[in-house]
C-alpha cells in the first residue's frame, strides 16, 4: 500500500500546542455543532499522523490505494 506523503511539516511541540487549542474550543459551548465536527476530524487526522512520526510510519494511507485492496 502506499502513503501519501506530508506536503508540510509541523514540529511536534506545536502539533501538541494546536492539539490542546483544539481540546479547548472543541469544550466551548459557544460552538456551532458544524465546527465542532471539523474541529474533532482534524485533531483525528493531527493524532494519527503525530502517532505515525512517533513510530516511524508513514502518513495516512491513500484513498484510492485503499479502494483498490478491497
Amino acid at each position: 500500500m502506499r502513503y501519501r506523503t506530508r506536503g508540510w511539516i509541523m514540529p511536534e511541540a506545536d502539533v501538541l500546542a494546536m492539539l490542546r487549542l483544539i481540546d479547548e474550543r472543541i469544550r466551548s459551548s459557544q460552538i456551532e455543532v458544524r465546527h465542532r465536527d471539523v474541529l474533532i476530524r482534524l485533531r483525528a487526522i493531527l493524532e494519527n499522523d503525530l502517532n505515525g512520526h512517533r513510530i516511524g510510519k508513514p502518513s495516512t494511507p491513500r484513498p484510492d490505494d485503499q479502494e483498490k485492496a478491497a
